[in-house]
Order: structure tokens, then sequence, then C-alpha cells
């Protein structure tokens, strides 16, 4: 029974990544967001979310050293950004000023 606890407790409690910087402010910017916001996720959501946050700025970091795919990159974060304060599960999170967004 401590066990089927232990593990449900784990499930249900969001680990703090601080995902490394991407030297790219916007991506930075989408990236901190998100990675707030995850935990207001519906608890199965709240895993893949998470694997969808590192994986992306693992390759925003990759792209960001390409002088020739910064633009693109920024472009990007920007649009994802917007696209996700108005459509997303965690869109009032999203939403939310810098200081007001909660921390998981």
């Amino acid at each position: 029974m401590k066990y089927r606890l232990a593990c449900l407790f784990a499930l249900s409690v969001t680990p703090a990544f601080a995902v490394d910087p991407t030297g790219i402010p916007e991506c930075d910017a989408l990236l901190h967001r998100y990675e707030a916001c995850s935990g207001q996720l519906k608890p199965k959501q709240v895993h893949e979310a998470q694997k969808e946050l590192l994986d992306a700025a693992m390759g925003m970091r990759a792209a960001s050293t390409d002088p020739t795919k910064r633009a693109d990159l920024i472009r990007y974060c920007n649009d994802t950004f917007e696209q996700m304060k108005k459509q997303s599960d965690i869109k009032d999170c999203m939403s939310q000023a810098e200081s007001a967004a909660p921390k998981p």
C-alpha cells in the first residue's frame, strides 16, 4: 500500500526542470513559461508536456548556434507563445504576466 501511495504521489507532483537557456530571449521566455505552467495540466498530460519541453529546448539550443536559422527560430518561438496563449489547455497561465505565472 505504501508503494502505491508513493507512486501516486510521485506521478502527481511536477518536478522543476529549470530548462537551460537557448541563447534566444524569445525562446527562453516561451520555455520558461511553458515549464512554469505545465504543472496545471491534467496529470496524464504533465509527463508528455515535460518531455516535449526538454526536447524543444534541446532542438532550440542546437538551432540557435546557426545564424541562418536564428530569425526563423525567433519567429517560431513568438508565434508558438502567442498560439499557446490563445489555444492551449494552459492558455490562462501562459497569458499571465511573467511575475504572476505560478511556479511548479
